[in-house]
């Protein structure tokens, strides 16, 4: 409870955010007198890498339903950058918030496609390789304003889009077979890989969502679940708090301790 007001102003903030990314993962909470295991989600928020105010905020609740992250982007107008999971789509359907997909996603089912041993002229090898420069090219960027990043991708990352979505139309594959999905799921969401490309602020990966999820996931395999849904969603304050802090460089542990006392 002492800690709440912080999490409440946390919240304000990262709703002011131009950008945002966000994921969900299923965390064991334990509730009812017969102690039964129920299936809550933890969802995730997080503010670009590169953004001033590199904030993190985690929100537990019962379900995966799309409407608990309605509820808490409730007056966030800017981008949003998710994977294909239907449950965000409703956020878009007014145009108030955009939606920015994940390449991360691409290149990792193009990687699956691929096996081990084979050479850079099969078409998984060539899926994988069009990613690469991709990223390879925003990584390049890195350093630059946003201005300049926004004008580089308008003149040399849309154009190598094309090329890749244009390959990605002209092959005859197996439908369901690995590369098949791997074509199929990139030009399903075609639009959404290319937003990235209308605003300098945008990453093409999600990962940064993913990655804020690492301690949750790393500290479920001790721990196991929650005893309650209040013992969740404390985990999620705590968590919120912490991961903001690190992400700014600070002693997690000593800024809670100043906080608590």
């Amino acid at each position: 409870v002492a800690l709440n007001p912080l999490v409440e102003r946390l919240h304000v903030l990262l709703c002011e955010q131009n950008v945002l990314h966000a994921d969900e993962t299923p965390l064991t909470v334990l509730a009812g007198k017969k102690v039964t295991a129920q299936r809550g989600y933890l969802w995730a928020y997080a503010s670009p890498a590169a953004a001033e105010q590199r904030m993190v905020m985690f929100d537990c609740q019962p379900g995966r339903n799309g409407g608990y992250a309605q509820t808490f982007l409730t007056g966030f107008t800017g981008t949003l950058v998710v994977d294909d999971y239907a449950g965000y789509k409703a956020l878009f359907a007014s145009g108030a918030i955009k939606e920015a997909g994940c390449l991360a996603h691409v290149r990792r089912k193009f990687f699956e496609a691929t096996p081990k041993k084979t050479d850079k002229t099969s078409l998984g090898a060539k899926g994988l390789a069009y990613c690469d420069r991709l990223f390879t090219l925003e990584n390049d960027w890195a350093d630059l304003s946003t201005e300049e990043r926004l004008h580089k991708r308008q003149t040399e990352l849309a154009p190598l889009m094309d090329e890749f979505f244009g390959w990605c139309r002209n092959q005859a594959v197996l439908p369901g077979s690995k590369l098949g999905t791997a074509i199929e799921y990139s030009l399903k969401y075609e639009t959404t890989f290319r937003t990235v490309l209308s605003d300098g602020d945008l990453v093409l990966s999600n990962n940064i969502a993913e990655r804020a999820m690492k301690t949750l996931v790393m500290g479920r395999k001790n721990w196991l679940f929650s005893q309650s849904f209040e013992g969740a969603k404390s985990t999620a304050v705590i968590l919120s708090l912490l991961e903001t802090a690190k992400r700014h460089g600070l002693d997690a542990e000593k800024y809670m301790t100043y906080l608590l006392e």
